[in-house]
C-alpha cells in the first residue's frame, strides 16, 4: 500500500489545490448554513435539521442543498 505523503513532501501546485478546494468546501458549508438560517422551515423541502446534516457532507451536501433544498 502506498504511504500518504505529509504536508511538506507535497508540490506547490498539490498544496495550492488542497488549500483552494478547502476553501471551496468551507466557503460553500457556511453559505448554505447561512441560507438555512435565514429561510423559515416552510421555504425548506424538508427541515431545518435535516437541511444542516446534509450540508455537512462535503461538496455534496452543500450542493444539494441549493439544487433541491430550496422551495423556489
Amino acid at each position: 500500500m502506498a504511504k500518504k505523503k505529509q504536508w511538506n513532501e507535497l508540490s506547490t501546485g498539490k498544496r495550492v489545490g488542497v488549500v483552494a478546494l478547502t476553501a471551496t468546501q468551507i466557503g460553500l458549508a457556511v453559505a448554505a448554513y447561512a441560507d438555512i438560517a435565514k429561510r423559515d422551515e416552510s421555504e425548506l423541502s424538508a427541515s431545518k435539521r435535516a437541511w444542516r446534516l446534509i450540508a455537512m457532507i462535503d461538496f455534496v451536501g452543500p450542493l444539494t442543498y441549493f439544487v433541491a433544498g430550496r422551495r423556489l
